[in-house]
């Protein structure tokens, strides 16, 4: 192997490990957050999963904080209907622990949203949104409609 290529790959080389051990930076701009609803259709008092999906779209390790990655369901007025159960952030606040994703990394959360579960919710449908850390990082929204 010739001398230039040789250091060509050692410095393409150290580049690459450099990347895979960077220190990882708070960047939720880095962040694609999606969101989808199994079964799409429910009933008044049964279960959905609220399936989050999170991927980083950056070349770099990226930290969130893990809470609150949240969820919440809204009608067509705007008036929201449920969500994610915060206290789980709240307990969590004693110990923080941070969400790293690595380059290109994928991670998928599933949440339960039970519909209805302090009021009987009128039918029709829904939208959900999924978001990580402020509403300005949410995703599109997925539907989802109420039956009675």
């Amino acid at each position: 192997m010739s001398r230039p290529l040789l250091t060509g790959f050692v410095v393409l080389l150290l580049a690459s490990c450099h990347s895979s051990t960077a220190v990882p930076v708070q960047d939720l701009d880095a962040i694609h957050v999606a969101v989808r609803v199994e079964p799409a259709t429910v009933v008044n008092g049964a279960t959905t999963s609220v399936v989050l999906t999170l991927k980083n779209t950056a070349s770099r390790p990226v930290e969130i904080s893990a809470c609150p990655i949240y969820f919440w369901v809204q009608g067509a007025e705007g008036q929201i209907v449920g969500g994610s159960n915060l206290l789980y952030c709240l307990a969590g606040t004693l110990v923080y622990q941070p969400l790293v994703l690595k380059p290109f990394e994928t991670k998928t959360l599933t949440f339960s949203w039970l519909a209805g579960e302090t009021v009987v919710i009128p039918p029709g449908p829904y939208d959900v949104f999924g978001w990580v850390n402020d509403p300005a990082h949410r995703s599109a929204p997925a539907r989802i409609t109420v039956q009675l």
